[in-house]
């Protein structure tokens, strides 16, 4: 049996979209944290992702500038973004900056009882969608329950599909 928790969608106004999943992952907070902020295995578990890179020097930490594109919905979506928060085993959180599309996202961990609770969320403005966004808010709610329970069968299982 899959746990899911904390699950929300909220329509703040025409055009903004918060969502917010949280899933159990029987493996300690620090692989779980190694493995989602090591961007070279976001395509492993993110539905929909082309390219992602840091465009900054050094490591991913606070202050790291990064750029995106995915495909939602037929669209091409380019962002760039800057790491807002960084605590090792505990916050992964962004912003998007310039782009098709804007808002602020997060990762956060929490061990528990040898386990990872990990929870996604995001706040974005789906200007660039047009009409039909009560369609797209509720693709992109069961897009991140569907990522994070792919998540969890690649840390907890080591598949890939």
């Amino acid at each position: 049996m899959v746990k899911l928790s904390n699950t929300a969608m909220t329509i703040k106004d025409d055009s903004m979209i918060k969502v917010e999943n949280s899933v159990f992952i029987q493996q300690p907070v620090g692989k779980v944290f190694e493995f989602v902020t090591d961007l070279n295995n976001n395509y492993k578990w993110q539905t929909g992702i082309l390219e992602l890179a840091i465009t900054s020097e050094g490591p991913l930490e606070l202050g790291s500038t990064y750029r995106c594109v995915n495909r939602f919905m037929g669209k091409r979506i380019e962002t760039e973004g800057v790491i807002t928060d960084y605590v090792p085993d505990r916050a992964c959180c962004f912003r998007i900056t310039s782009g098709s599309v804007s808002g602020d996202s997060s990762f956060l961990f929490e061990a528990r009882n040898g386990a990872t609770k990990f929870t996604a969320a995001a706040e974005i403005d789906l200007r660039f969608f047009g009409l039909g966004k009560i369609f797209i808010k509720r693709k992109i709610f069961s897009q991140l329950k569907n990522d994070m329970l792919k998540l969890k069968n690649i840390l907890e299982n080591g598949h890939n599909r």
